[in-house]
């Protein structure tokens, strides 16, 4: 009998079920922020081990970060690389509230899923798991990527729970900046003259970042918090900081926008005496995801849950510096049905129900059925990368 890649990777997935569960829960009721995710990094680490893969550590400097890889029985050559990608970092107070233990899960699910095709259907190929941590903060794949971890892969997919269902989705370039303002300490009432006031600094910057926001282009977004403003009200600070992210559409109005809140900072300093430092982090690029993958993502979800696919913005990824170099899928799925929305509580709480396991791992199967296709059909393959030039050349 001939076998279904369908129900091979449908098996393979049901078969793990239980166990992805128990990982899910572990790592959503032991919240841990970026680069600090020893215990998710372990237990996944582990369960794959005792799958018989092979898993790398500490990969591009990072020590919760990891690599696990599987080759066909009949070898690589003549097949493709296809890598997913786990996260499992959690949000400061938050926890889970962005359904990383189900990005964690996803990743193990397709993995699996994958390394049962090539095994059972006998087909070329390497399937990669890349353990991805700090993508709320850092950057962890953009640190990866320009360590070449990624390099070799023909293929990169993810998948992330959220509100409603797409395989296109577009996010917002990110770039996260600090300053910080350094003047002079004094007594705020018997001799403030003889102080600069770090903290008006601080003030200035954001009140002139909230005065020139009416001219940003609306999908433009700077907001900024005074992480230090100063100790004491009887002192006049001599230093502050301030956290600030800026958010644009599309990669080539990022620096534009940059620019512009760099002038802000340094006109603060000006007016106030003051001098300033501004630590730039690695941008989070723009997804775009494969137009031909994202179809077939999507045609499965309209079989199954007859809903059109939703195309939000606002939100902004690290695996968007994947898909500017690789052919890529970050297909997004609903969480659970109650329409609570990213980084909420209510999210958070979301993540940890039966439902969201559900939806979860039918997404995982999903997006397993567009990897193998590529894996297996030849005219389709040259489709989506036919697809991937045209983008890059647009």
């Amino acid at each position: 009998m001939q076998l279904s890649i369908d129900d091979v990777i449908s098996k393979a997935i049901d078969a793990a079920s239980h166990d992805l569960r128990k990982l899910s829960l572990a790592i959503h009721d032991n919240p841990e922020l970026a680069l600090n995710e020893f215990h998710a990094c372990k237990i996944l680490t582990d369960y794959l081990k005792t799958k018989g893969f092979k898993v790398e550590h500490n990969i591009a400097g990072l020590p919760t970060a990891f690599v696990a890889t599987y080759t066909s029985s009949v070898g690589a050559s003549g097949g493709l690389q296809v890598g997913f990608c786990s996260e499992y970092d959690a949000l400061p107070g938050l926890g889970h509230a962005c359904g990383h233990n189900l990005i964690a899960i996803s990743g193990v699910a397709m993995f699996l899923a994958i390394a049962a095709v090539l095994d059972k259907c006998q087909i070329p190929g390497t399937v990669k798991l890349f353990g991805t941590p700090a993508e709320e903060n850092f950057g962890g794949k953009v640190i990866m990527q320009k360590a070449g971890v990624f390099d070799g892969s023909d293929v990169l997919m993810i998948m992330h729970p959220t509100l409603g269902y797409s395989g296109t989705w577009h996010s917002q370039c990110c770039q996260k900046m600090v300053v910080e303002y350094f003047g002079k300490a004094s007594h705020s009432a018997s001799a403030p003259w003889d102080g600069i006031n770090a903290g008006t600094a601080a003030n200035i910057a954001i009140l002139t970042m909230g005065a020139t926001r009416e001219q940003l282009n609306p999908d433009w977004h700077a907001n900024s918090i005074i992480s230090t403003g100063g100790q004491a009200a009887n002192i006049v600070p001599d230093y502050s900081r301030i956290e600030c992210i800026i958010r644009v559409s599309w990669a080539k109005d990022l620096k534009v926008l940059e620019k512009r809140t760099l002038n802000i900072f340094e006109s603060a300093a000006l007016a106030t005496g003051c001098t300033h430092k501004v630590t730039t982090e690695f941008a989070y690029l723009d997804n775009q995801d494969n137009p031909v993958l994202g179809k077939m993502y999507e045609d499965i979800m309209w079989d199954k849950y007859k809903v059109p696919p939703t195309f939000g913005q606002g939100a902004s990824t690290d695996f968007g510096n994947l898909s500017q170099s690789f052919i890529s899928l970050h297909g997004n799925y609903d969480l659970a049905g109650t329409g609570a929305p990213n980084h909420t509580i209510r999210f958070a709480h979301d993540a940890r129900t039966e439902k969201a396991h559900e939806n979860t791992l039918f997404a995982a199967k999903t997006t397993a059925r567009v990897a193998a296709r590529c894996l297996v059909d030849g005219e389709f393959w040259n489709q989506v990368k036919s697809a991937h030039e045209n983008r890059r050349k647009d």
